[in-house]
């Protein structure tokens, strides 16, 4: 197999003889269809989820003809200003794993498992890593672990239950099986009423584990009281509040959120800017902006804080027109207009 006669990702997995599972794994894990996924690396699309300027990317492939072997490759790709695939960095990518590998995806090599050092691959988190594997699971309608039938067991009796013997993965896989799970409604029921009973640890990670789940409503709540419940934030119970579509009631918690002084802090921002951003409408997204410049002057950041955050938001396609509108909007803050002009005035420098 030849890289002049491959041009997309997507192509090289097709002539391989795989079959394939995308994953968008920027701010949100998100499965992508395989029209999606090489309208966005061939520069056709948006990158939808973008974060530090990359696309982020969890593909499964297999070749069913060859073996029951599964291997996974995560790829980021960088954007331009634009928030498109550079098509050269894409290239390249296609170059090493066409060098590395030719046709042996579809001989089932494990060369296809481990590719070469190259500045494309990446390590998801650990929490990111557990929600990519539950879900990458439930897709391919593979068993669950078998610890995740003690979560179950822990959420319906916390005191019959050993929480230091759950992984973190049993966790992640008993979330994924949630919404779907024929007794959803009485162990979300068990959940909300022995919330109290549970490890902090254990609390912490089931939250953080919902943030790419269609969130139940009684959890949503509970969630919700958590958020701001301590004279600290818990970021657990905002991120498991992330949800993909607007929310009027998310929307107001993280209105509420901004204006609290204990949430003048850069990983309050970050959660909120790269889990909330589907939340963000025009007084929401000022409201975040000044947070994040108050932040910036008062730990001294010199307007790189504000930068970070302001480019890393205007690269986001449902976004950039809100956020360009704000930038030339008359009716903006005192606050918002000096962060900009200092903005503008270190491009110049």
């Amino acid at each position: 197999m030849s890289a002049k006669n491959i041009n997309s990702i997507s192509e090289f997995l097709l002539h391989a003889g795989t079959e394939y599972h995308v994953y968008d794994m920027g701010r949100r894990l998100v499965p992508t269809d395989a029209q999606a996924f090489l309208d966005i690396e061939n520069g056709a699309a948006y990158a939808p989820y973008p974060r530090q300027q990359h696309a982020w990317f969890g593909i499964v492939f297999w070749n069913k003809h060859a073996s029951t072997q599964h291997y996974i490759w995560f790829v980021k790709l960088p954007l331009d200003e634009q928030g498109l695939v550079v098509a050269a960095a894409r290239n390249h990518f296609l170059d090493i794993i066409v060098d590395a590998l030719g046709q042996s995806v579809a001989d089932d090599s494990e060369k296809a498992q481990t590719l070469p050092d190259n500045p494309y691959s990446f390590v998801p988190g650990q929490t990111l890593l557990a929600q990519f594997n539950a879900m990458v699971k439930t897709a391919l309608s593979q068993p669950l672990s078998e610890d995740a039938q003690k979560v179950e067991a822990y959420i319906q009796a916390p005191q019959l239950v050993d929480w230091q013997q759950l992984s973190m993965q049993s966790v992640a896989d008993f979330v994924c099986s949630l919404p779907s799970h024929d007794k959803r409604e009485s162990l979300v029921d068990a959940f909300v009423k022995n919330h109290g009973l549970y490890s902090d640890v254990f609390l912490n990670t089931m939250m953080e584990m919902c943030e790419n789940i269609a969130l139940h409503e009684a959890m949503e709540t509970l969630f919700i009281n958590r958020l701001t419940s301590n004279t600290d934030i818990s970021l657990a119970a905002l991120r498991g509040l992330s949800t993909q579509e607007y929310s009027p009631t998310i929307n107001k918690t993280l209105t509420e959120l901004l204006k609290n002084e204990n949430a003048q802090r850069i990983d309050v921002l970050s959660v909120v800017a790269a889990r909330h951003f589907e939340q963000f409408d025009d007084e929401l997204l000022a409201s975040f902006l000044e947070q994040a410049a108050f932040v910036d002057a008062q730990e001294a950041h010199n307007g790189a804080l504000f930068s970070g955050f302001f480019s890393d938001l205007v690269q986001i396609p449902k976004l950039r027109r809100q956020v360009l509108t704000l930038l030339h909007s008359p009716q903006k803050s005192k606050t918002l207009s000096s962060a900009f002009e200092k903005l503008f005035a270190q491009a110049r420098q």
